[in-house]
């Protein structure tokens, strides 16, 4: 280490240049960042194939919901106004379909204009009313059973412009004025507010973040150069990260939206370790160093150990490498290139640029101690009186909270991501409630679509669907062609209502249908060589549980029948999204736990040092994970993440414990006295280092999704349990215990 800081000095502008350089080369792919919203894309390719395979069968799978909601919706004003939206939305360029109110030839608004409250315009208006009431494929899907809202469905086509042609249909619906009150809800709706909000939220995030950085590191070091450096590696670390971004062909989304949150609350900790000792030294030798001798003493002092707490952090977020849900993954890699960029110039490029300065007069008064270093004299004195105590009351705490865990609720709703008064969420409950909910599974069908005992099949089967509470409506081939029989029939006539007996008749009545019909509404349900269709089924509930749940309870329906073959659709990604995060998270919670604590291993030489490194950060899960099952906070992508940067970002905590603590057993062999010593040296910048991590997670709270500001809670509590277990039941550890790793060797 010593020859190491002496070339560190000597080339130090060399070493400045070589940070600065790459800095400025990966802030140039930054203007190609983009935003992408699709829940699809967050699992792998092979795992959303079918649902590319089902759009290319019966077009596009994405619809935008145009609600319009009144006292009554049939008035004719409003019908008028719902006419227009649906007139205008037609000419937007990438509709596949538009499916609104139908007005047949007998509409009784058609003949001439009436008088709203007149009684021939009651009288029309509640023959519509029972026109429609005998409609099962409008009622509950484009009108509302209490005649209070409407639907416009508005299907898009798969052209990969969704985000356009949304933004498209909702500034054109707003041009008509109307007495109908008008919200938009749907997927293509949610992702749209993702795109705007992404950006927005990382807006905020990396401003607010930054200035909080700047006053914790204001608050702790009161020299402007200590504020400085750690904050422009913190900026350094934040350019190449997300540079990277687009220059692996990658776009940001609601997961790695977290990601200079995350730098600015862990990247700066390196530099606060270097900058602390750097004053402590300074004090130390009451400023008659040079600034080169201190850039030295810094490089000699803290080059190992800052440097082995950054491997074990960058250790435990590869571990989200592990996870299925991409985005998860991608945060792992960009954070860990984040890190170790931060902990390079931490240790390089901070004491290089400190050793072109002039030494400052120290900030820590000898004659005067700040009131960190009094507060840890007196925590240490506590520690060696009652140690047993402080291990009691631990255990008995975990215990509680690890009655918890087994409440936790996994789930990924992106509508849940907004709080209760956001548009999305309003939208979403009137469509779940009114018009069968907006995700939807697709069970397939395949063989002789045109054979009536193949119909009736689908008939039979999505008539069991529709009786699950979880389902609002259900759409086939055979509920269409019942509806034509029902047109062909009187009521009282055999066929009325019914599948037709042969398949002469089944093709028949789809030739009618389709030159006096609407031949596109065939097409969203059978190919065109009838030889594949699909039964339709709505969510009425955005919850993931709920639909893995519909979705599970459907595939025991179909199994025995070779008739249907899979299940697809919105709802399936969410099963499989909801499944890929419990898994996600057991791999890179037991990996990251692994990885870290085999690392404390190697370098204290010793097994029993990980299991001791491991007991901080697996009181800190378990409080967290309780916290989580007692407090009802879900499960989700976001929150599956925390496990992970925990571990990573803890174990630092631990490893400059026990590594300060081990060099004062070597010259005093006792522990209370050892203990006193790590935590009036070390202890200050752990605590700063800890403080800075918790306050950068802060901003979170500011977030438009609830998880992310849920993320934000859970890692200030976890960092603050992972602090107290660092400086409180760590030391009582080692005074009860005496581990023989730490102890002084003859």
């Amino acid at each position: 280490m010593v020859k190491l800081s002496e070339l560190v000095v000597k080339y130090r502008w060399f070493v400045i240049i070589i940070f600065s350089v790459v800095t400025l080369l990966m802030a140039i792919p930054l203007k190609d960042s983009a935003v992408d919203p699709d829940v699809e894309n967050m699992l792998p390719e092979y795992m959303s194939v079918h649902l590319k395979e089902l759009e290319e069968k019966f077009g596009g799978m994405e619809i935008i919901f145009v609600l319009v909601e009144s006292d009554d919706i049939l008035r004719p004003s409003v019908l008028e106004h719902i006419n227009s939206i649906a007139d205008i939305l037609k000419n937007v360029q990438g509709i596949e379909r538009i499916n609104s109110i139908p007005m047949s030839d007998d509409d009784p608004f058609d003949d001439e204009k009436l008088s709203e409250g007149s009684a021939q315009e009651l009288q029309a208006r509640e023959k519509l009313r029972n026109m429609l009431k005998n409609n099962n494929m409008i009622m509950n899907t484009l009108v509302s059973e209490d005649f209070k809202a409407a639907s416009i469905l508005v299907r898009m086509k798969n052209e990969g412009k969704g985000l356009e042609i949304t933004r498209k249909v909702k500034e054109e619906t707003l041009k008509i004025q109307g007495p109908g009150k008008i919200s938009f809800g749907g997927m293509p709706v949610i992702k749209e507010h993702i795109s705007e909000d992404v950006p927005r939220d990382m807006m905020i995030f990396m401003p607010l973040g930054l200035l909080i950085m700047l006053g914790v590191l204001m608050m702790s070091f009161k020299q402007l150069r200590g504020v400085l450096l750690p904050f422009l590696v913190v900026i350094m670390s934040i350019i190449v990260s997300m540079g990277l971004v687009p220059l692996l062909g990658w776009k940001m989304t609601t997961v790695t939206i977290i990601l200079p949150v995350i730098l600015i609350a862990i990247a700066n900790g390196y530099g606060i370790h270097i900058i602390s000792r750097y004053q402590l030294d300074n004090m130390v030798a009451g400023g008659k160093k040079s600034s080169l001798e201190l850039s030295k003493d810094v490089f000699r002092e803290l080059a190992i150990p800052v440097l082995l707490t950054g491997v074990t952090t960058i250790a435990g977020m590869l571990c989200l490498m592990t996870h299925t849900v991409v985005p998860a993954a991608q945060l792992g890699i960009l954070s860990s290139v984040g890190i170790f960029f931060a902990l390079m110039a931490s240790i390089f490029f901070i004491p290089a640029v400190l050793s072109t300065l002039d030494a400052p007069k120290p900030v820590i008064d000898k004659e005067k101690r700040p009131a960190t270093e009094k507060m840890l004299k007196k925590l240490s004195n506590f520690l060696s009186l009652h140690p047993k105590k402080l291990l009691s009351a631990s255990i008995v705490l975990t215990t509680i909270m690890a009655a918890g865990i087994p409440l936790i609720i996994v789930d990924s709703n992106l509508a849940g991501y907004y709080p209760e008064d956001h548009p999305v969420r309003k939208s979403a409950k009137l469509i779940n409630e009114k018009f069968g909910g907006s995700q939807v599974i697709s069970i397939n069908v395949d063989g002789d679509i045109k054979d009536p005992q193949v119909l009736r099949k689908i008939d039979e089967t999505e008539k069991k669907i529709s009786l699950h509470k979880n389902v609002g409506n259900t759409l086939s081939i055979a509920k269409l062609l019942k509806l034509i029989t029902k047109g062909a029939y009187k009521p009282e006539e055999k066929g009325f209502g019914q599948i037709p007996e042969t398949k002469n008749a089944v093709e028949f009545f789809l030739n009618k249908y389709n030159e006096m019909g609407d031949p596109e509404e065939l097409r969203k349900l059978v190919n065109n060589d009838f030889t594949q269709a699909q039964i339709i089924a709505q969510i009425n509930s955005e919850s993931s549980e709920t639909i893995k749940k519909v979705v599970e309870d459907t595939q025991k329906l179909i199994d025995d029948d070779p008739v249907f073959t899979k299940i697809t659709g919105s709802g399936v990604i969410f099963k499989d999204l909801i499944e890929k995060v419990i898994e996600g998270q057991i791999i890179s919670l037991f990996l990251s736990f692994f990885a870290v604590s085999f690392l404390v291993m190697l370098l204290f030489k010793s097994i029993v040092a990980g299991i001791i490194a491991g007991i901080p950060l697996a009181v800190s899960l378990v409080l967290m994970f309780g916290f989580m099952g007692f407090t009802g906070v879900t499960l989700d992508i976001a929150t599956a993440l925390i496990s992970s940067i925990v571990i990573g970002v803890g174990v630092d905590y631990t490893i400059h414990f026990l590594w300060r603590y081990k060099i004062e057993m070597s010259k005093h062999n006792d522990p209370v006295m050892a203990v006193d010593h790590t935590l009036s040296t070390t202890g200050r910048g752990i605590i700063f280092n800890a403080l800075s991590v918790m306050v950068g997670f802060v901003v979170l709270l500011f977030s438009s999704f609830l998880p992310i500001r849920f993320f934000g809670t859970l890692i200030f509590l976890s960092i603050a349990v992972c602090l107290i277990g660092s400086i409180v039941l760590l030391p009582s550890i080692c005074i009860v215990f005496r581990p023989k790793f730490l102890e002084k060797k003859d």
